[in-house]
């Protein structure tokens, strides 16, 4: 394996494992009395920070693959960025980003399947 492959994955797994250890979700000050629950907000920076991880790796991974075209490459990236997002946000509870996961998973699936016609890969 290549050097630049195992810190992909790594970088990727990292961005998910650190979403379940910690997820971006933080406690607020406040109480809404009626119901007795507990406000929450996003922690941004710790959320950007697994998101670029998520991103990061996917990246080295899909630059050390070797794809046929540009489009496998930006599809792929699609795919596996998308995932990543997704299952960050459906974990957390933040469903702003998991359909933005969704929705980039499933434009780089099209775009992967796209150019896999396009180029004659069946």
């Amino acid at each position: 394996m290549k050097a630049r492959t195992v810190a992909g994955g790594l970088a990727y797994l990292l961005g998910i494992g650190l979403s379940l250890v910690r997820p971006p979700i933080e406690r607020l000050a406040c109480v809404e009395v009626p119901s007795g629950r507990v406000c929450t907000g996003v922690n941004t920076p710790l959320l950007l920070i697994e998101l670029g991880l998520v991103v990061v790796g996917a990246l080295l991974l899909g630059l050390d693959h070797g794809f046929k075209n540009d489009h496998e490459l930006n599809g792929w990236l699609g795919v596996a960025i998308g995932l990543g997002t997704a299952f960050i946000g459906g974990y957390s509870g933040i469903w702003v980003v998991f359909l933005f996961g969704v929705a980039l998973a499933t434009l780089g699936l099209l775009v992967y399947k796209v150019g896999r016609v396009k180029h004659g890969h069946g």
